[in-house]
């Protein structure tokens, strides 16, 4: 059986259309295991409906901490042997969990990552993010993630729940937090299959961010990042170090677009820390080369593009 763990916190709007892409599944031995994530709208009563509909639901109320905690409450919760991912606004496509589970017959594979579908309001797609087929180790897939080669969100992918089992939730980040537990799950992971299907919808809803709160994510991506360092590099120490040095590298270049300068803390340390002709060699060209016009030059080339 696969797990669904769906975060909710005011999410009325989508619980419907978010429910009605799991009975669309052609693969029925699931369950979904939503957590109410201290909604102040009518999310409760919505899901507690969904219980009365489909004994396959399950729904854990509980105070708002944030997405990073809810996940984890409710890893802690599902039952099945393999657990995936869904945000509320979001969706999977009708062959989703068949692809995933068909994908898990090696016993060695730890992991199934998919692609993924930017996907528009009125469900229109835009964009196709698909990798190609390939069979790589745990310790490969986090190098990917850490040069963004491979994407480090949790959903998307579906996992063995044996590699949550160690597996530390930061605390305090709103932005970021899954790269935090998927590359930890990563280097847990034995082997990892990428498959070139896109079984994620990530819908795309329509917003105003201010230039405050992209900075904001900003920020938290690089406490992330810490994070990681924090957590990882006292276990496997030098086998990660250039790994690590690329995704703050990663990071800061996303720092630099959404207009954090020079006087910002915590990019001054990543850049001191962690820059190196081979950090950045990794990551793709545009973002290496904005990043040592930074470094070298001090200029600021990325919130331009």
């Amino acid at each position: 059986m696969i797990s669904i763990v769906i975060p909710c916190y005011n999410g009325e709007e989508y619980i419907e259309q978010c429910y009605k892409s799991l009975c669309t599944q052609s693969l029925m031995d699931w369950e979904a295991v939503f957590i109410d994530d201290g909604s102040k709208d009518g999310s409760s009563i919505a899901l507690d409906n969904l219980v009365l509909r489909d004994n396959r639901v399950k729904v854990i109320h509980k105070q708002n901490e944030g997405v990073a905690v809810a996940r984890e409450v409710g890893i802690k919760a599902a039952s099945g042997s393999i657990i995936t991912f869904l945000d509320i606004d979001d969706t999977l496509t009708p062959f989703a969990l068949k692809s995933f589970a068909t994908n898990f017959g090696d016993k060695d594979t730890d992991i199934v990552c998919a692609g993924i579908n930017i996907v528009s309001e009125n469900r229109q797609t835009l964009n196709c993010i698909k990798y190609n087929q390939a069979k790589i180790t745990g310790a490969e897939a986090f190098s990917l993630m850490c040069r963004g080669r491979l994407r480090w969100q949790l959903c998307g992918k579906a996992y063995r729940r044996h590699l949550f089992h160690e597996v530390e939730t930061p605390r305090g980040i709103r932005s970021g937090e899954d790269m935090a537990v998927c590359m930890q799950a990563a280097l847990n992971a034995d082997k990892v299959e990428v498959i070139s299907d896109c079984l994620y919808n990530y819908i795309q809803v329509a917003s105003s961010v201010t230039h405050a709160a992209a900075k904001a994510v900003a920020e938290d991506a690089l406490r992330a990042a810490q994070f990681v360092n924090e957590r990882l590099s006292p276990h496997y120490g030098a086998r990660i170090a250039t790994d690590i040095n690329s995704l703050f590298m990663l990071m800061a270049s996303g720092a630099l677009r959404s207009g954090i300068d020079s006087g910002n803390a915590m990019l001054r340390d990543a850049m001191q820390n962690h820059f190196s002709l081979k950090s950045i060699s990794g990551i793709s060209l545009h973002k290496a080369i904005s990043l040592a016009m930074f470094r070298y030059l001090g200029l600021n080339l990325a919130k331009h593009l």
